[in-house]
């Protein structure tokens, strides 16, 4: 309904950026701001603009709403009416549930991508985490999406991987040699210099030996966390397959290159950067920027309607040159969202940990599952929103009661399932009209608003949205649960609480499936 309500606004009014919201508890379903901007734009009275918009929405949506009146500030507010809640209730007793209509789209997802230098972080897990569930919702509503992982196996990090492996290799040997700070310093290299000791591996083949074993914990850690990707995309390919030689060649052409000091240089000032970059440093070694103009320009040619990457914060300023490039490059801006997820610190009691990988400072995502069940994981890491820093709160995590999110949400839908044990073969009620209570109907509101929630989550991909309806739906079934008998001695209110709880058991079940969580019947 919210959506239509916006259609037919934005129709009727196209001059007016209206917006349609959930309003407070008690001031109706839905709420739009429409009447103060038309107002505003015509110097009108808020009161009047109102009237005349009611009018229009009274006419069109005849049978939807109990009323549609005028709030403060020139704000609207809708009230559903009974018949069309319990009406809208029966798509969700099987499961057919339906979505705001949407172009569907062929999208690539590119998360995580962590570079193959060690172990995946809890940084990486946040990624991890929010690309899967943004996936699932994205294909929910109808797109087809290609997760894709890309594997910086070239630059700087991987010859830095190589040398801090040669050197542990070096101290197993016996020899005396220093182990500068810039090298990565985790326990992991030692691991890795004892097994290419083992194998033999010659020098030549350490940094390619180490990418692979490092690449084949990543996988098996993503495995554990219910993450699988449809690509791995290597960086090193865009070379094999000449197109850096395609876009350098471009560049040049169009005169948005040079060479200065021995290096290859990007006219990025001209593109709104504050200085140009290197694209070729002097020792002949190309630059992480010309692989993401190589890697922006072969996923335009694989034909995808829309390009969604998720990078950690400290990616800010790639975002920026990136976006430069596909302007030098006339490139289709509009088929690529770049997101930004902030740094992840882990609490430990009072201790707050910050993550260095480089040095040693980080808490793997294994380790992290070896004391946190997969499902609580992935909720903290979906629960706020990628722009703000997170603190994953170890002893809450750790917390098997009500006080944990995701247990207090599981806890209902095994709350509901040991309902329909008790109620055996007692049937669901195709007559709902005896639901009045005012739990009831609350209930139903807000189970009504999951596919507009999952629809604008496909929109704006804010997934810690899904985290807050599934937590305020599992409040309002324990509410309704504490208040009211489900089973009784009156069958037919029994049949028409078994239906209500059993939409509420199936949109409980669906929202925790988008977010990798399982849905226990017994806790």
């Amino acid at each position: 309904m919210k959506q239509k309500i916006y259609e037919f606004l934005k129709k009727q009014y196209p001059e007016a950026d209206s917006d349609v919201s959930y309003p407070p508890e008690g001031l109706g379903d839905h709420s739009t701001n429409i009447a103060f901007l038309l107002a505003k734009r015509r110097k009108e009275n808020p009161k009047k603009v109102a009237e005349e918009i009611i009018e229009k929405l009274n006419k069109e949506f005849k049978d939807e709403f109990e009323k549609i009146e005028m709030a403060r500030a020139g704000f609207i507010n809708f009230y559903l009416s009974k018949e069309y809640l319990l009406g809208r209730l029966e798509q969700f007793l099987n499961n057919k549930i339906e979505f705001p209509k949407t172009k569907k789209q062929k999208i690539n997802l590119e998360f995580v991508s962590a570079n193959p230098t060690g172990p995946l972080t809890l940084g990486n897990a946040r990624s991890a985490a929010y690309g899967d569930a943004l996936a699932n919702i994205l294909e929910r509503v109808g797109h087809k999406i290609t997760r894709e992982y890309y594997i910086n196996d070239l630059g700087n990090q991987v010859e830095l991987l190589a040398e801090s492996v040669k050197k542990r290799l070096q101290q197993l040997n016996g020899e005396n040699v220093d182990f500068p700070e810039e090298l990565y310093q985790g326990n992991y290299i030692v691991d890795l210099a004892k097994e290419v000791k083992e194998n033999k591996v010659p020098p030549e083949r350490i940094k390619e030996f180490a990418i692979e074993k490092n690449l084949e914990q990543i996988k098996q850690s993503l495995g554990k966390f219910g993450v699988k990707f449809d690509v791995w995309f290597k960086e090193s390919s865009l070379s094999e397959s000449d197109e850096i030689k395609s876009i350098l060649t471009h560049l040049e052409h169009s005169g948005l290159s040079y060479k200065k000091d021995g290096a290859l240089w990007f006219r990025g000032e001209k593109f709104g950067l504050e200085k140009d970059v290197v694209l070729i440093k002097s020792n002949g070694q190309g630059t992480y920027l010309l692989s993401d103009f190589a890697y922006a320009k072969n996923k335009l040619g694989r034909d995808f309607d829309l390009n969604i990457y998720i990078f950690g914060a400290d990616h800010h300023d790639d975002v920026k040159r990136l976006k430069a490039g596909l302007k030098a490059l006339g490139l289709a801006e509009d088929k690529f969202i770049i997101l930004l997820h902030q740094l992840v610190a882990l609490k430990k009691g009072e201790e707050i940990l910050r993550m260095a990988k480089r040095k040693g400072v980080y808490v793997a995502l294994d380790d992290l599952l070896a004391e946190i069940p997969k499902d609580v994981v992935r909720y903290f890491f979906l629960e706020k929103s990628l722009d703000t820093h997170l603190e994953f709160d170890l002893a809450l995590a750790k917390e098997e009661s009500n006080k944990n999110p995701v247990y207090y949400i599981q806890y209902a839908f095994a709350r509901i399932s040991s309902v329909f044990e008790k109620a055996g073969r007692i049937k669901i009620a195709n007559d709902l009209k005896l639901l009045n209570e005012k739990e009831e109907l609350d209930l139903v509101r807000y189970l009504i608003r999951f596919p507009e929630i999952i629809f604008d989550i496909s929109q704006n991909y804010h997934v810690h949205h899904l985290n807050n309806y599934a937590s305020e739906l599992a409040n309002k079934f324990h509410k309704f649960y504490e208040k009211h008998r489900i089973i009784s001695e009156d069958e037919d209110l029994t049949r028409s609480r078994l239906a209500l709880v059993r939409g509420v058991q199936n949109v409980l079940g669906e929202a925790m499936n988008l977010m990798g969580i399982s849905a226990p019947k017994k806790m």
